[in-house]
């Protein structure tokens, strides 16, 4: 027995979408793109301000450790081969009595051996020594770095680790550059030609639960 079916039955009819239904789709689609995107690069960045914040309290926690186990070790940590020099317009600077681990995205500099050591140590280069660069400042190019170059973008673009010798103690201030926020250095601490941006040294420092360095600036890189 045969089945006969009526091809023009309307119950039987499929309905498309029209062109104004699929236009509101294609705008409703557009407003949740346009309020979900910003929101994962936002994540992402932060995802990435999280992970050099994690490298920096590393690195300040193994260096105090030292510094604790050992007093005599404390200078080794917090001096810097930069003493004092003479600014393009004349003037003079004094460098503050620091050691320093620099880090962005292509390279890692510090200011003596025994930073490098803990890096060293920690996994973060591959060797510490021997000593590469300028003025006896150590220089890791990004092939010979783990886990160590600058992975932020927007919130900054590099940043430094400053280990102070204040009263006997050794203590940490940080510095961070955005490439909407460095300005030119006036604390005459450093070479007027560093930069400096408070606005991120303090986003950096308040994640790490620490201070921001209103002294240290960092190098004009001229990017």
């Amino acid at each position: 027995m045969s089945e006969n079916f009526d091809n023009h039955n309307p119950k039987t009819e499929l309905k498309g979408f029209t062109l104004i239904e699929v236009i509101i789709v294609i705008a409703i689609i557009g407003v949740l793109s346009a309020l979900i995107v910003p929101n994962v690069f936002d994540y992402i960045e932060l995802s990435r301000n999280r992970a050099d914040v994690s490298a920096a309290k590393v690195i300040c926690e193994a260096i105090q450790m030292e510094c604790a186990l050992d007093a005599d070790k404390i200078e080794s940590f917090t001096t810097n081969p930069w003493g004092s020099g003479t600014n393009p317009d004349g003037s003079t600077y004094t460098a503050d009595d620091h050691g320093y681990v620099y880090v962005d995205k292509k390279e890692v500099r510090v200011s003596n051996y025994s930073i490098a050591k803990i890096l060293e140590q920690n996994g973060y280069i591959r060797s510490a020594g021997p000593f590469k660069g300028e003025v006896h400042e150590y220089k890791y190019s990004k092939s010979e770095c783990r886990g160590l170059i600058c992975k932020s973008n927007r919130s900054w673009y590099r940043y430094q680790i400053n280990v102070n010798l204040r009263n006997g103690e050794v203590s940490f201030t940080y510095s961070a550059n955005s490439k909407t926020g460095e300005k030119r250095n006036v604390s005459g601490q450093s070479i007027g030609t560093n930069l400096h941006d408070q606005l991120a040294s303090e986003h950096f420092a308040n994640m790490i639960g620490g201070e921001a360095d209103n002294i240290v600036s960092l190098p004009d890189l001229g990017i």
